[in-house]
């Protein structure tokens, strides 16, 4: 990797200072990057992306919040926020400023009017309008230059513009736009290769600004004088690109690099264990569940294909199968040394997040329990739990024999359909292989369709237990097991638009209780998400977060 790494420092020296091309010590990080971007600008659906917010936007664009590693808000650019039955209300930091170029420009409520108007622009190719399309744009009031609140729809509501709160009124604003420096630019067009005025001069409310971007090679971040919060101690974080994941790895371990936040993955086992290195890693916001088709329940989606063992909607019989799987067995399997954390226990919440209760853990591994279930209401079954048992329980004339889908060439999902298929064996329960090819998988005949028994597959979600709503409400636009529940679904609506945050927290510990109780999916691990620096480089954490490693950039400094 040495030549390609010195082609690289070639190019960045044309707009590196002498001092970040040659490497310098404590000023300076180098941190690997695993691809290029689209564009900085991550509103939009171009650029909704990892590496783009990682790259530059989430050093350079601050919010009214920021999410740390378990998912609570801390306000950044706001002193003061509240939000009601009426609407959201703001106040802005004194010493919030921007960078504008050299110039120093206060943030003000024409920032977060311009960010409104961006997101309520049809023209504009927005990711997620999600919460912002609950407010009028119309309709605002401010007291001076560093107040405003903003009031949510009464009126011509749709789908796509609802009427009334938005429950994660906290994620509004995580990103503000500077208006003063954006006169004349395209919103939907501008920063595809930096986050500038519209003169192109580096713009940013945050820690750092983006100085400069050379596509295929890297970025290149500078401390903000003007930044509001802790001075950062790194006056300058140099992304350089690589071809690969295996690129990367070596740049880490021969010390060409000085951080990582690589795709997980075994290959990572020798950067674990290696001298002056560390290796931190927390259960990321993507998780790995098994879901059961229950049939079509009341009120559920209508679909042209079924479970095809009516058995799956006995309670009885989806909670035998869950307490046969041996989950912390299967996560040690799948991810051995490398693992962070075990089984998770939440259908809404992940397990670093501070409202997480272990709900599932009701369904931990028993098999003795899970016989004795089948026992109670089957005939024909082991008469012990016996792994070479060929038994196969029979319900109501109906033999418990299901397929298991998942993703082909998922490995981890085959290796757990494997230890699955000898767990449930032991207790008199079948399965039948069906690997299906992901585009199958996930297209309209395969998992949506309603057309399996038993699926393993992944999602992430945000963080936030709301973006669950639609895998579990009666007639959720996901909602792939058939599953319904009116008392569900009020926890679910009521939640959505509560604006108190424990009241709404309270509201999601109350379904997610409810889910554990009806069982329509159990939770298996949560994937985990990897940061790997120089152990002299503190103050680093890994956050499973959209922010990733780089949510406290600003705490980041080389001990001596």
């Amino acid at each position: 990797m040495r030549p390609v790494w010195t082609l690289l420092a070639a190019v960045l020296v044309l707009f590196l200072p002498a001092a970040a091309a040659a490497r310098g010590p404590a000023p300076v990080v180098v941190f690997g990057a695993e691809h290029g971007v689209n564009g900085f600008n991550t509103s939009l659906s171009c650029c909704d992306d990892s590496w783009a917010s990682w790259m530059g936007a989430e050093e350079a664009l601050r919010g009214a919040f920021e999410q740390n590693a378990k998912g609570v808000w801390l306000k950044e650019l706001v002193s003061a926020a509240s939000a009601n039955s009426v609407g959201v209300s703001y106040t802005i930091r004194s010493n919030a400023y921007w960078y504008w170029g050299g110039r120093r420009v206060p943030v003000t409520y024409k920032d977060f009017l311009y960010t409104l108007q961006a997101y309520d622009d049809p023209a504009n190719p927005i990711a997620d309008r999600s919460g912002y399309a609950n407010l009028d744009p119309t309709r605002h009031t401010h007291d001076g230059t560093h107040q405003v609140t903003f009031f949510w729809r009464r009126s011509n509501c749709t789908a796509a513009t609802p009427c009334g709160p938005y429950g994660n009124w906290q994620r509004l604003f995580a990103t503000v736009y500077p208006s003063f420096a954006l006169k004349g630019a395209a919103f939907s067009t501008m920063w595809t290769s930096c986050i500038c005025g519209s003169d192109g001069k580096p713009v940013s409310d945050g820690p750092y600004y983006l100085s400069g971007y050379t596509p295929g090679v890297g970025s290149v971040l500078r401390a903000n004088p003007f930044w509001s919060g802790k001075k950062p101690a790194v006056r300058e974080i140099d992304f350089k690109i690589f071809p690969d994941t295996g690129a990367e790895q070596e740049a880490m371990r021969t010390g060409e690099v000085d951080a990582i936040a690589p795709t997980f993955g075994s290959t990572l086992e020798v950067l674990k264990h290696a001298a002056g290195i560390t290796f931190d890693a927390v259960p990321s916001y993507f998780v790995e569940h098994v879901a059961f088709r229950e049939g079509n329940a009341p009120g559920a989606p209508s679909v042209t294909k079924g479970a095809s063992n009516a058995l799956l909607r006995a309670p009885f019989v989806r909670q035998a199968i869950s307490l046969a799987i041996d989950r912390q067995a299967i996560t040690n399997a799948v991810f051995g040394d490398l693992g962070a954390g075990g089984a998770t226990n939440s259908a809404l919440y992940y397990s670093t997040e501070a409202g997480y209760r272990s709900h599932f853990a009701r369904w931990s591994y028993n098999p003795s329990r899970a016989r004795a279930l089948m026992a109670k209401h089957c005939t024909g079954g082991p008469p012990t739990v016996d792994t070479l048992t060929t038994a196969v329980w029979q319900c109501s004339g109906l033999p418990a024999t299901f397929t298991w889908s998942w993703p082909s060439g998922d490995t981890a999902a085959a290796l757990t359909e494997a230890i699955v298929k000898v767990e449930l064996r032991s207790i008199g329960i079948a399965l039948v292989d069906m690997p299906v090819p992901p585009n199958e998988f996930f297209g309209v005949g395969g998992i949506p369709s309603g057309g399996y028994d038993i699926a393993e597959f992944a999602d992430a979600t945000s963080g936030d237990p709301g973006d669950w709503a639609d895998a579990y409400r009666c007639r959720g636009a996901v909602n792939y097991t058939g599953f319904c529940s009116r008392a569900v679904d009020r926890l679910l609506a009521a939640a959505a638009r509560e604006t108190i945050p424990d009241r709404r927290a309270q509201d999601y510990e109350k379904a997610d209780a409810l889910l554990s109780e009806s069982l329509p999916v159990l939770p298996m691990y949560q994937r985990p998400a990897v940061v790997v620096h120089k152990a002299n480089l503190v103050g680093m954490v890994a956050n499973p977060g959209p922010g990733g490693p780089f949510w406290n950039v600003e705490d980041w400094r080389w001990r001596s």
